[in-house]
């Protein structure tokens, strides 16, 4: 009986029954297993001797050029000429606003500043119409010339003998 289903596997199926015959599963080389390490070893030495070779270096010059070129790439170059503008235009409105203001006062006169002055005058501090009269020169010598500490004594007996009221002694000072 098996030697007919042999027969009739031959005739149906010549390449199913050939397989029969070949052995079954992979053939290892009788020294795999004894070469395996030394093999592992050689694959495995090139990696580890790999020596990293240091950059060439390159002066401060190339370093500025290479900066500069990776600046002037296009999408680089739109936001710095951006910026550019924007501080530009700032400048400009600032400039602008600046002599604006300069020359309204240039146009006025002495005169017509001492008027505005005098009709405004509870509006200024003493001490920036004291700067107005004498500009940024040192006060301490225009005091002292007008009051001497005698004449300043001399003033307050003056003002005990005659019995003045706090309200008219403030009018002095």
């Amino acid at each position: 009986m098996k030697k007919e289903i042999k027969e009739e596997l031959n005739n149906h199926a010549p390449l199913l029954a050939g397989m029969s015959k070949k052995p079954e599963g992979y053939k290892i080389p009788d020294d795999y297993f004894t070469r395996m390490e030394a093999d592992l070893w050689e694959q495995i030495k090139p990696a580890t001797k790999t020596v990293t070779e240091s950059a060439p270096r390159t002066s401060w010059l190339d370093g500025l050029i290479q900066q500069i070129n990776w600046l002037l790439q296009p999408r680089m170059a739109m936001q710095l000429a951006s910026v550019a503008l924007l501080i530009v235009a700032g400048f400009l409105f600032w400039n602008r606003t600046a002599a604006t203001q300069t020359d309204v006062m240039a146009d006025l006169t002495a005169d017509e500043a001492s008027e505005y002055v005098l009709a405004n005058l509870d509006e200024f501090d003493t001490e920036s119409l004291i700067e107005l009269g004498f500009g940024e020169e040192d006060f301490s010598g225009v005091e002292a010339a007008l009051f001497e500490e005698t004449d300043v004594d001399a003033l307050l007996d003056q003002l005990q003998k005659e019995n003045i009221d706090l309200e008219t002694l403030e009018v002095y000072l």
